[in-house]
């Protein structure tokens, strides 16, 4: 929120909850209770994910249970596919596992996470070429 940042919503992003097919979560329909029981492998604070699921979820679930907090999306995949545990990522981050049957979506029952990505740059800096043409292909 500085004056010296120019700050454009770019496009919407939908946060997904997901787990392996195995899990017992993916064969019900889910509340939003069930996931406080469930063991969450998320990303780490600070990061975009993670702060939209504090804010939009976890303040409502006091008491769910973090098993692990890790860096990147695909470890957390990988470790969801083995079973470990659920967790929520960008739909466009496990769009191909959805796909092809390796991880599957929780249909959780009133919960919806959305959010605005953000094309930010400094007012005063030059762009160059290739950041120039980063953001006209982004509008």
């Amino acid at each position: 929120h500085s004056p010296e940042l120019i700050s454009k919503p770019w496009l919407k992003d939908e946060l997904v909850v997901f787990s392996a097919p195995s899990n017992p979560l993916a064969k019900k329909k889910v509340t939003v209770r069930d996931l406080k029981d469930a063991p969450w492998i998320l990303r780490e604070r600070g990061s975009g994910t993670r702060d939209v699921l504090d804010q939009l979820l976890f303040a409502h679930l006091p008491g769910f249970q973090i098993l692990m907090e890790l860096g990147n999306s695909e470890a957390i995949k990988h470790a969801v596919r083995f079973g470990m545990g659920i967790s929520c990522l960008s739909r466009r981050v496990i769009a191909e596992q959805l796909e092809n049957g390796t991880l599957v979506e929780l249909e959780v029952e009133e919960l919806q996470l959305e959010r605005t990505l953000y094309l930010i740059y400094h007012r005063q800096k030059h762009l160059s070429n290739a950041i120039t043409n980063l953001l006209a292909y982004c509008n």
